[in-house]
């Protein structure tokens, strides 16, 4: 068992372990204070018959409280803490410890003895319990983490938002020029029918000019005809 000097006067975690849950060896562990016991440790976790991988467990004590998880490949992660510590950031912890553990030492897990990778895994669990031992600190981050992913949210959905009016602005100008391509069109169809319409009015007052002279002929030609023939 492996021991280390305490971070803080009251430290509210006590101890983080590993074991392997076929025959609860605990293949690596970091024993912040003294009073705890990794045997008794043990004797909890070998006592829940029913764990099932992915759930999470918390045994509650008047002195402490065991929090711990079994993943898929049949390791126990554990954390016990003081029992005013909130199983929300024990779990936390714990879902930290194993990602960074099993990235780290995941294929060792199933044939290492007991203890052997406790020396090996200090900074990984030195890390985790120097981050999530305040809780009020583990509360800030989640709350400055929860700020900025509000932020990327609402960056993302202006964005979205900009994508959305660039596009209507597009069929807006397309629409706009398909408008402008109409309105030439129309000048250019109502200049010709306009330019029709002058010669058909020209040729009517040319027909009509040409009646009208052969009316006058008509009549004139007779009259001054006869006119002549009686002088």
């Amino acid at each position: 068992m492996t021991h280390n000097p305490l971070h803080e006067a009251s430290p509210m975690i006590y101890l983080l372990a590993v074991l392997r849950s076929s025959d609860k060896c605990i293949v690596a562990s970091y024993v912040i204070s003294k009073e705890v016991a990794l045997e008794g440790v043990r004797e909890c976790i070998a006592g829940n018959m029913s764990m099932l991988p992915g759930k999470r467990y918390t045994s509650q004590g008047s002195s402490q409280s065991i929090h711990y998880l079994l993943d898929v490949q049949g390791r126990v992660f554990t954390l016990v803490s003081s029992p005013k510590y909130s199983p929300r950031i024990a779990f936390a912890a714990l879902d930290n410890l194993q990602q960074s553990f099993n990235k780290e030492f995941g294929t060792r897990t199933s044939t290492a003895q007991e203890e052997s990778l406790s020396r090996p895994s200090q900074q990984i669990f030195r890390l985790i319990f120097e981050r999530f031992q305040n809780p009020a600190n583990v509360d800030k981050l989640a709350e400055v983490q929860e700020k900025i992913d509000v932020v990327k949210t609402t960056m993302k959905e202006n964005i979205q938002q900009l994508l959305v009016n660039n596009e209507k602005l597009e069929q807006i100008e397309m629409a706009a020029e398909h408008l402008n391509n109409q309105s030439v069109d129309f000048k250019r169809g109502a200049k010709e029918l306009s330019n029709k319409m002058w010669w058909k009015m020209w040729k009517m007052r040319l027909l009509i000019g040409g009646l009208i002279t052969a009316v006058l002929i008509i009549i004139i030609v007779p009259i001054a005809v006869s006119s002549s023939n009686s002088k």
